[in-house]
């Protein structure tokens, strides 16, 4: 008989061993099973126990022996039903844990003036009501009449999409925020990092400078570590 079926059901050989001895003796002393199996006393009787915890074993004591006998094979078809169910109870979970490890993460680049300005709407077209919008303040000194021109529509789409959009600056730019109404910002007076923008599971990072660059990362755990970082400082 192929014995490697029940091992594969989470059997293990010993208490295979022990369950299909059962069957042939029927009724029986725990002696007659070691006899009979060459099996080691300890491992006979650890067989036993988890047979019996696997509901595939019974006994009955018979003055103050115990006499053990083996359940209908059929019975097994319910062992595999209950490892089922078990398994499903941690499915969810681990179907989590595989979305978890799905997650794209990517990275584009986008030069020049109007490429950080693509790159910033591309941060909030697939944002919905309500979504937050955090970031570390653009450096005023890279800034120009283009640049002030686009956040006053930036401002007004963040506005149209009903954003929540909070922000950290040095109190030295206080005035450039003044007229700024959608935003709420925070002022500090130690140095923090200047043109990040983090929203959506994405994170925008750009110079304008003389070669404007900007780089904008998709990553669920970039995302929730910079969100803490933000956080952190927006609570002092």
């Amino acid at each position: 008989m192929d014995t490697t079926i029940l091992e594969k059901i989470g059997l293990s050989k010993g208490e295979i061993s022990v369950y299909i001895s059962l069957l042939r003796f029927g009724e029986t002393k725990v002696g007659n099973i070691i006899e009979k199996s060459g099996m080691a006393s300890s491992a006979v009787h650890n067989s036993i126990n988890t047979l019996i915890e696997k509901g595939l074993v019974s006994y009955i004591k018979k003055g103050k022996i115990k006499f053990y006998q083996a359940v209908p094979p059929k019975q097994i078809l319910g062992f595999i039903d209950d490892k089922k169910k078990d398994f499903q109870k941690i499915l969810p979970e681990l179907e989590t844990q595989q979305k978890k490890s799905k997650e794209k993460q990517d990275a584009e680049i986008f030069e020049g003036t109007r490429g950080i300005m693509a790159m910033l709407n591309i941060l909030i077209e697939e944002t919905k009501r309500g979504d937050e919008y955090l970031f570390f303040s653009v450096n005023v000194k890279e800034m120009n009449k283009e640049i002030q021109e686009f956040f006053e529509m930036y401002d007004a789409k963040r506005k149209a999409k009903g954003l929540i959009v909070n922000g950290l600056a040095p109190k030295n730019l206080k005035k450039l925020f003044v007229k700024r109404k959608i935003l709420k910002i925070k002022y500090v007076d130690f140095p923090i990092p200047s043109n990040i923008s983090i929203c959506k599971n994405r994170i925008a990072f750009f110079s304008w400078g003389e070669k404007p660059v900007g780089y904008l990362i998709k990553s669920k755990q970039i995302f929730e570590m910079y969100k803490e970082f933000f956080n952190k400082i927006w609570k002092k």
